[in-house]
């Protein structure tokens, strides 16, 4: 028994502990590091990649061609594009409650202001505007009764008065009655097109439960934004051209309906023109086309030609050259057609324009001018 104990006191217990400490400790540490540095080069190449990769462009010389902006005789007139919307368009909704018991629309059907769409049921709106008229009709009975009992003296002026009272409540609740009848007949608010029909035959119908669309397309709208150098020079009712993207040789007359007097965020101007629907060419909302905007005249005006835009007609950018890298420069412009831009601001004549070969640089690029 004592050796038993020896045994176990001296046994293999702490040599197997101190096997782990000696031999597999040591070897998860190292594959840790091992994993942690193989991440750390991977994450280092890539970012020597990156780094490299924009170096080289850095060090690229790009051939580009360049044009100088200059002064030219421009027409003042200018043109913007924009999409085509309703002048009226309603969505409206139910005024009362009840079950829809005939409905006499569809989508795409065209109805006339006025025109009944939809009937809600209504009977017992009908008993109770029969009752409201007998209560109504004996209440004038009795007054006429006790405004004549009154000169006798049978009865006092008080009691005429709530006799007159109780003859106006009548009366209210029979006009109440009457209303709410008038409301189970849905008419079309406006004429137009009908969209979106939102009820079935069947349907409750609560106070504000949506009906369907009707949309007025027989006149529509477009609304641009203008710059400030051309707010200044648009009017309301200054007549304008549309010439619509689906009918390009077609010019519809309309007229500028109106100009906002504040410059939203992106410093421009709203403009709402409105004009008459063609029924040779009609036109649907969601279409698109373009203003003219007609001065006639000419003028000086700094220009540069149109393939020099590096951004968008709502963001122009163009790259200058300078020292042999271009510079990516905002700028501001006014009139656009299809060959030149006009300059507001931002660049000078004598900059050099990068025209072509844009898509190939960025900002801080190096560049060499070729002929």
């Amino acid at each position: 028994m004592e050796n038993q104990e020896q045994y176990i006191k001296s046994g293999q217990q702490p040599k197997k502990k101190s096997a782990f400490r000696r031999i597999i400790l040591p070897i998860l540490i190292g594959v840790v590091i091992l994993v942690i540095i193989i991440a750390k080069l991977g994450s280092n190449k890539a970012k020597m990649d990156a780094n490299a990769s924009i170096t080289e462009k850095k060090m690229t010389v790009f051939p580009v061609t360049v044009a100088e902006p200059k002064m030219e005789t421009v027409s003042q007139d200018f043109e913007l594009n924009g999409n085509f919307i309703p002048d009226h368009q309603l969505s409206f909704v139910s005024e009362t409650s009840g079950r829809v018991r005939t409905l006499l629309i569809e989508n795409g059907d065209y109805v006339s202001e006025g025109k009944v769409i939809a009937t809600l049921d209504n009977e017992q709106i009908r008993i109770d505007l029969a009752l409201a008229k007998t209560t109504l009709e004996k209440a004038k009975s009795d007054l006429e009764k006790y405004e004549r009992m009154v000169a006798s003296g049978a009865v006092n002026k008080q009691q005429v008065e709530e006799m007159r009272m109780n003859m106006n409540t009548a009366d209210a609740k029979v006009k109440t009655l009457q209303h709410s009848l008038k409301l189970t007949t849905i008419v079309s608010p406006i004429s137009g097109v009908v969209s979106n029909v939102a009820i079935e035959k069947g349907s409750y119908l609560a106070p504000g439960t949506a009906i369907a669309d009707i949309v007025d397309i027989k006149s529509l709208k477009m609304s641009v934004k203008l710059l400030d150098v051309q707010a200044i020079r648009v009017k309301a009712g200054q007549s304008v051209n549309i010439v619509p993207d689906l009918y390009p040789n077609t010019t519809i007359p309309g007229k500028v309906a109106s100009v906002s007097p504040q410059a939203d965020g992106s410093k421009k101007f709203n403009t709402e023109i409105r004009f008459n629907n063609p029924s040779k060419t009609p036109l649907k909302s969601g279409m698109s086309g373009k203003v003219k905007f007609v001065f006639g005249g000419t003028k000086e005006a700094l220009t540069i030609p149109l393939k020099c835009l590096a951004g968008s007609i709502k963001d122009p950018k163009v790259f200058v050259v300078r020292d042999g890298k271009a510079k990516l420069t905002k700028i501001e412009i006014g009139a656009v057609d299809d060959n030149q831009i006009e300059i507001v601001s931002g660049l000078t004549p004598g900059m050099k324009v990068v025209k072509t070969g844009q898509l190939n640089i960025d900002n801080g690029s190096k560049v060499k001018i070729i002929k």
